[in-house]
């Protein structure tokens, strides 16, 4: 009799599963994502005025297009050899966002290359060209570095005269400082925070001492209130909001949305779900339940994802509040709020 349930649950697990699968798989950001990975998203957010270009001060770069996913899969695909324009990060994933870069003669150069290496060391530096963008992305990978941390600390050093934006050149011999350990490496592998401090830059783009993502928050306002009050500090994937359909340059209503998205991406987080799997539960929401009932034998009630998102961020704060962190440290840089954002002369205004 155990062992007829356990098939059971078993059953019943594989046939939510499938339910699951077929939403994700019927969800369009799926097959944009197969196709153009997350690189997809330049031209998105360049759309919305949000893309970091030349150390934040615009968010729209005139060379989008040419380190777009567009442009990124038709170089991959003209290459061939070793350049996948779309491959699994892991064993059964669906999604296939990954990729592999190829140089000129089809040799594999780094994979993959992800949107947020594009904004960060590519218009956030004013460069415009994939080759230089995966020699760079490899430089960090094998620095065991983050390219959003350090593309913004560079882009810290480009406005302390240390670089030239547009430079790849110039950047790469940062990165060489780096990796030979000197005393102006080691600022700059400590993140934009510190190279800030130390290079005395104004106009640093972090929140809680973490280099914002590619996401302009004066932009993308709720994206902004997620960086604020986020407790993983400046993180899009603790609650990006570029998708829902509001006006991004309005303040109002953009906390909700902001909540909503850091419940959700919580939630995902602590089932250890990508969040892109949240595609296909938002199609089919009601798997969450069935996949845990299948899997553990117990009823997680109505809303699991929103009860466990809810939990998680509680646990965070509580975790930040005695790490020293306050509502002093709720907030974007101060310059984000008074320094307007081209082309929509945005500033952050949400109260």
């Amino acid at each position: 009799q155990e062992r007829l349930g356990v098939l059971l649950l078993c059953g019943a697990f594989r046939a939510a599963q499938k339910k699951y699968t077929q939403a994700l798989l019927a969800h369009p950001q799926t097959t944009t994502y197969a196709e153009y990975g997350t690189a997809a998203m330049v031209m998105m957010c360049d759309g919305f005025g949000g893309l970091p270009t030349r150390g934040f001060s615009s968010g729209t770069f005139e060379q989008a297009e040419k380190i777009s996913g567009e442009a990124l899969r038709e170089l991959l695909l003209a290459r061939g050899g070793e350049a996948e324009t779309t491959h699994a990060c892991m064993a059964g994933c669906v999604i296939r966002c990954s990729n592999c870069f190829a140089g000129p003669s089809g040799e594999r150069v780094v994979s993959p290359i992800e949107y947020e290496t594009i904004g960060l060391v590519g218009s956030n530096l004013g460069i415009g060209d994939l080759d230089a963008i995966a020699r760079i992305n490899w430089e960090l990978n094998d620095l065991g570095l983050d390219s959003i941390e350090i593309g913004a600390a560079l882009g810290v050093a480009a406005q302390a005269g240390w670089m030239e934006f547009g430079d790849a050149q110039s950047a790469m011999r940062l990165i060489d400082e780096i990796r030979r350990g000197t005393p102006l490496g080691r600022v700059i592998a400590q993140g934009a925070a510190v190279a800030g401090r130390v290079l005395g830059i104004r106009r640093v783009p972090v929140v809680k001492g973490q280099a914002i993502s590619a996401y302009d928050p004066r932009a993308i306002k709720g994206t902004g209130v997620t960086y604020a009050t986020s407790p993983q500090g400046a993180d899009h994937t603790a609650g990006l909001t570029i998708r829902a359909k509001i006006n991004h340059l309005d303040p109002q209503g953009q906390t909700e949305v902001s909540l909503k998205s850091q419940i959700n991406m919580a939630g995902y987080d602590t089932l250890g779900a990508c969040i892109f799997a949240g595609f296909g539960f938002a199609r089919a929401p009601v798997t969450i339940r069935e996949l845990l009932q299948c899997r553990y034998g117990w009823d997680p009630g109505e809303s699991p994802l929103q009860d466990l998102g809810r939990e998680t961020l509680r646990l965070e704060r509580a975790f930040n509040t005695a790490a020293g962190f306050g509502t002093a440290d709720d907030r974007l840089p101060e310059w984000m709020t008074t320094e307007p954002l081209p082309p929509h002369g945005a500033v952050f205004d949400v109260p």
